[in-house]
């Protein structure tokens, strides 16, 4: 079910409760953390503003910040990040800055919790991942339309037009990948899909590693191979995934996605691409 089935009252409300007291109202810079959150807001912004992408070339799992970084943000009128359990490093300059409003922390998306490799649900934590989800995509857009919209309310119109819009485009993009039937089994290379599997209908088999800077165990990859669902399994995996990590997995479709979008320009475009490399690889697999 797509994100309108959610109250737009209580929507509504939470946004005009946000703590914008302390908040500059100056013709100052949108910036946003990580890429794809900056995908969407450049969605929301497009003929209005041009939001600044704080990591560039950067991941939440690998900040480096410098003195440049930190410019930024002081400079920014807001700043927009994931939170703390994706961008670790940044709770230092974020986590207590009146004008640095944190996704995870804002209860406008519905988050999952970890799975272990095995596919078993973690207890109090959460899958950073949430902007695959298309639900969380639009919920994201129309968060940023609303805190935009009330530092500067004469472009009110353009910001809540230009979400509406992407809710649109995300909403037929998600309708062309609805699953019927069983759901497809896969593989990871690390647990970073979940949020996909509901609109492509997919069902988590196992991962390689929890962290893809560990190399699987012997016993993990025994595990997956004993467990197998299909002769043929689909794996998605980083281009960083090195061949002799997962060659000993037998018969498997390998597919190289980036759950980033890194290098994109539009995050329906990147969704997409994502999406039909997702499908293109467990229907690839086979009994």
């Amino acid at each position: 079910m797509f994100w309108y089935a959610v109250p737009m009252s209580r929507f509504f409300a939470f946004c005009l409760c946000l703590l914008f007291a302390s908040i500059g109202w100056a013709q100052a810079p949108l910036v946003v953390s990580t890429h794809p959150i900056y995908l969407i807001a450049k969605k929301i912004t497009q003929g209005i503003e041009e939001p600044e992408l704080l990591l560039e070339h950067q991941t939440g799992h690998d900040v480096q910040l410098t003195p440049a970084h930190r410019k930024i943000i002081q400079e920014a009128s807001l700043v927009i990040w994931v939170g703390k359990e994706h961008e670790a490093p940044l709770e230092k300059v974020l986590g207590d800055n009146p004008k640095a409003i944190s996704i995870l922390n804002s209860g406008i998306i519905q988050a999952l919790p970890l799975r272990s490799t095995r596919g078993v649900a973690l207890k109090d934590t959460i899958d950073t991942h949430v902007w695959l989800d298309p639900n969380n995509a639009v919920r994201i857009g129309f968060f940023i339309a609303a805190l935009r919209s009330q530092q500067h309310p004469e472009n009110k119109v353009m910001y809540w037009d230009n979400a509406k819009k992407f809710a649109q485009e995300m909403l037929l993009a998600s309708q062309k990948f609805n699953g019927v039937g069983a759901s497809k089994p896969y593989w990871a290379f690390h647990d970073a899909y979940q949020y996909l599997e509901r609109p492509l209908n997919l069902k988590f088999s196992g991962a390689l590693t929890d962290d893809p800077h560990i190399a699987p165990t012997v016993s993990q990859i025994k595990y997956l191979n004993d467990s197998r669902p299909y002769s043929k399994m689909c794996l998605l995996a980083e281009a960083s995934a090195s061949p002799s990590q997962y060659r000993k997995l037998g018969d498997i479709a390998f597919y190289s996605v980036d759950e980033t979008l890194a290098n994109q320009q539009d995050f329906v475009v990147a969704w997409q691409s994502l999406a039909k490399e997702t499908q293109a690889c467990v229907l690839s697999a086979r009994k």
